[in-house]
């Protein structure tokens, strides 16, 4: 028997690349893995997402400045 892998979404954008794979995912479409971690560029993607990205979860990252680290 497989494992389901689990799977990080890194975004740089918009959101459509991560909406297609929620979608896919929701449809059946990736048997073998699932949708556990986001990371975008960009703060509040999931609701640009249309609020579906139940990968989320209640934590959020803030952005980290290049000068803070």
């Amino acid at each position: 028997m497989l494992t389901r892998a689990r799977i990080a979404v890194l975004v740089s954008g918009g959101g459509t690349n991560l909406q297609a794979l929620l979608d896919a995912q929701r449809d059946g479409k990736m048997p073998h893995g699932e949708i556990v971690l986001v990371v975008s560029s960009r703060a509040g993607l999931c609701a640009h997402a249309g609020g579906k990205c139940g990968c989320c979860g209640p934590h959020a990252l803030a952005r980290l400045r290049a000068e803070a680290v």
